[in-house]
This record gives structure tokens, C-alpha cells and sequence, in this order.
């Protein structure tokens, strides 16, 4: 029986391919990853599962043998020729996209209920990737990515850390981390220069804080980290081009000192500010 390596040698010589850098294209071949994969996601005759970034399938067909549907989204048109002439491509239980994750309309193609997420996010994208499941979030149950170490690593990052920065904050108003899965560069062909780990994601029912005043929130985060040397009051000053001494009273009143900088601050505590401006007119004009 071939492995998964030699499968994918095969497959890429038959379809004269060459991975694409531009499209982060590392192919998973080690069998024991995978099985880790699908501990974390433990998909059942119940579930809907959408994948991003099938590749050449061998995730996928370890769902299609369990999941009620699957939902594959491919941008390359080669792989999706690839996928359409395998046995893949007559199975009941898949339903093939071609096209970008970032522009693919997911709503017009999931059901109403939540389902679950299993991807492979390209280091180059991971990040928007991540903000548009953010947005997307009522649509799942959990998610099982794989990403860059350090894209997990600032996913999970607390304050006051090197690592802790704008997606950590989003990242925890949505949900919090379940399992991780370090992975090294060997188990993919053709080997990235970087190490992977597969984090999964468990979604709170609700964000944290809420989706029509998101842009508070965003605007709160992005000026405090946007200089990190700056300290808090200078930072939001900056941002609502407002006097420093009404900034500091909203500090103040809210139990922060103005003197701290933004990445010291907790989610909770980002999210406690952000409801205080939202309540006083100090954004009005931001």
C-alpha cells in the first residue's frame, strides 16, 4: 500500500504540477498527523463539515467515509480537476468548491445550522482567513486549523507577551483554545521553512462582546497595539483625536492606569474600555 508522500509524488507527476509557492501549497503527507487531525475534529454519521483547502484529498476522504456532507473549498483549478476525477468526485457526501476562501459566498452555501471546520490555512492568508471564520462564526460549531506556529501562538497569547497582539484579542472574544497539535515541517511535501501546529477552536455561543459595535472594539484594539510603545492615554488620544486629560478620566474611571501600554491590557479588560466608549461620546467623531 503507498503512503501518503508517494501518493502525492504520483499524483503531481500525473498532473505535471509543481506546488505553488503564491498559493502556500504544502501537501500533508504523514499518516499520523491526519489520524491527529480527525481526533481533534471526531467527526460522526451527523455531521456537516466544511474543509478548506483539501489539496489532494486525503483529509477529505476520511470525511466523506464518516460525515453526513462535506463542503471542500479548493482554489486551485488543477486540484479541483484532480478531486473531480477521483473516486472523490462521485461520492454523495461531497460537495466541491472552487474558489477563494476569502470571497467564496459560505452563506449562500451552508446550511442554517452549524457545522463543523477543518482547514489548512496558507501562512500568506491565515490571518484574514481567520477574521473572515470570525465573522462567519454562527455558521460553526468548532474549528481545527492548521496555521503557522506562531499565527497559533498569537491565538492564544496572553498579556504583556511578545506574542500578544490584535488576533489573540479576537481570537479569545470568539472562543478559546481546546487542543493543539505541534507539527513539524517534515510531514509536508514539499517542506515549508516553517513549523505548524493544529489548534482547535472551540466557539463561545455568543462573542464576548457584540457584533454591531465591532467596530469600537476593532478601532479600541488596532490603536493600542498600532504603537506599542506609546502608552495608553497618547495611544487613544491618537486614535479619537481628543485631549489627553479626557482620555485619562475615561482611563480612570474604568480602573486603568492611562500609563499602561495596550498590550498589557486583558481581553476583558479591552472589552470593558470598548463599552465605555461606546457609552460616552468620546467615538462620535473617530
Amino acid at each position: 500500500m503507498a503512503t501518503l508522500y508517494q501518493e502525492a509524488r504520483a499524483a503531481l507527476r500525473e498532473l505535471a504540477l509543481r506546488p505553488r509557492k503564491k498559493l502556500g501549497q504544502h501537501f500533508l503527507v504523514h499518516q499520523g498527523v491526519l489520524e491527529a487531525i480527525l481526533g481533534l475534529l471526531d467527526p460522526s454519521p451527523e455531521d456537516e463539515i466544511v474543509e478548506i483547502g483539501p489539496g489532494l484529498g486525503f483529509l477529505t476522504r476520511r470525511l466523506v467515509e464518516v460525515a453526513r456532507r462535506v463542503w471542500a473549498i479548493e482554489i486551485d483549478q488543477s486540484l479541483v480537476g484532480w478531486l473531480l476525477k477521483s473516486p472523490l468526485g462521485s461520492h454523495p457526501a461531497l460537495d466541491l468548491v472552487h474558489g477563494d476562501v476569502l470571497k467564496v459566498p459560505l452563506t449562500d452555501i451552508l446550511p442554517d445550522h452549524k457545522v463543523k471546520l477543518v482547514a489548512n490555512l496558507p501562512y500568506n492568508i491565515s490571518t484574514p482567513v481567520l477574521f473572515r471564520i470570525f465573522e462567519l462564526r454562527n455558521h460553526f460549531s468548532f474549528l481545527v486549523l492548521m496555521v503557522q506556529r506562531e499565527v497559533a501562538e498569537r491565538m492564544a497569547a496572553s498579556p504583556s507577551t511578545k506574542s500578544y497582539g490584535t488576533l489573540s484579542v479576537w481570537c479569545q472574544i470568539h472562543g478559546q483554545i481546546l487542543g493543539r497539535v505541534a507539527v513539524s515541517p517534515e510531514v509536508f511535501f514539499p517542506r515549508p521553512r516553517v513549523r505548524s501546529t493544529v489548534v482547535k477552536i472551540g466557539l463561545y455561543p455568543e462573542p464576548l462582546f457584540s457584533k454591531e459595535d465591532y467596530p469600537v472594539l476593532r478601532g479600541l484594539v488596532r490603536a493600542a497595539f498600532g504603537q506599542r510603545r506609546k502608552t495608553l492615554s497618547n495611544a487613544l488620544a491618537g486614535w479619537l483625536k481628543k485631549g489627553r486629560d479626557e482620555i485619562e478620566m475615561l482611563l480612570l474611571r474604568e480602573g486603568v492606569d492611562p500609563r499602561r501600554r495596550g498590550e498589557t491590557l486583558s481581553v476583558d479588560e479591552f472589552i470593558r474600555l470598548a463599552h465605555a466608549l461606546k457609552n460616552t461620546g468620546l467615538i462620535a467623531d473617530s
